[in-house]
């Protein structure tokens, strides 16, 4: 209980301290996070949803619509980043370093689940941590037209924007009246990571077993029936 106390007392420093900042600055500084938690892998150390939940903490909930539209920006320029990288480079970007450290099978992953939604994963995978700042460049390898990747992904950015400034919201509004301060803003970054994980390794599974062919029977095993 100490140390959630004094995790707490952090945060509201570097709240009061946030807070005498000019606003605009603060959601500037949110915009740039947002870019850099959708862009190409960055994503996995950059929790957009812990930057929405403290830039609301710092403004108040009458800068929510602000943050919606940084959020909604933030989405598509991080994702257009990753699309054009991936389409610039195409397959060689997985023999970069970063690549490699992405490591192939969930390369293949990604572009089983892309080609069989036929581009939809841009939208439902914007929810899953992680994998969402990698399906942009699959997409991109795979050289959809940008038109239809800006307009997939602006679906999923304003979906994603509307959710989570929603919960921001409602979740520091939540912590205060709770009393444990804002270490649930760590406690939900942690838990929407794991989802993330979970959430991707399923589809992983799923893809795995469909790309698994079904015996076939042979025609003298049938002219023996």
């Amino acid at each position: 209980m100490d140390l959630i106390n004094q995790i707490d007392a952090a945060i509201r420093e570097f709240i009061a301290w946030a807070a005498t900042l000019n606003p605009w600055f603060c959601v500037l500084a949110a915009l740039v996070l947002l870019v850099l938690e959708t862009s190409l892998f960055i994503g996995v150390l950059v929790p957009g949803e812990a930057t929405l939940l403290l830039t609301v903490a710092i403004l108040g909930t009458g800068w929510a619509p602000a943050l919606f539209a940084a959020a909604v920006l933030g989405n598509l320029l991080g994702s257009s980043g990753g699309y054009w990288l991936g389409r610039l480079l195409g397959p060689g970007l997985r023999s970069t370093w970063v690549g490699r450290k992405i490591g192939e099978r969930r390369w293949q992953t990604a572009e089983q689940v892309v080609q069989e939604s036929g581009g939809r994963a841009l939208i439902t995978m914007r929810f899953v941590a992680v994998v969402h700042a990698v399906v942009p460049a699959v997409v991109g390898t795979l050289r959809m037209p940008y038109r239809r990747f800006l307009g997939l992904v602006a679906i999923a950015a304003m979906l994603w924007a509307g959710v989570q400034t929603t919960v921001a919201v409602l979740f520091g509004e939540a912590a205060r009246a709770v009393g444990y301060g804002w270490t649930v803003i760590a406690l939900t970054t942690v838990a929407a990571l794991a989802t993330g994980v979970l959430v991707f390794r399923s589809v992983r599974r799923n893809a795995a077993q469909r790309a698994v062919p079904e015996p076939v029977e042979s025609c003298a095993g049938r002219n023996a029936i």
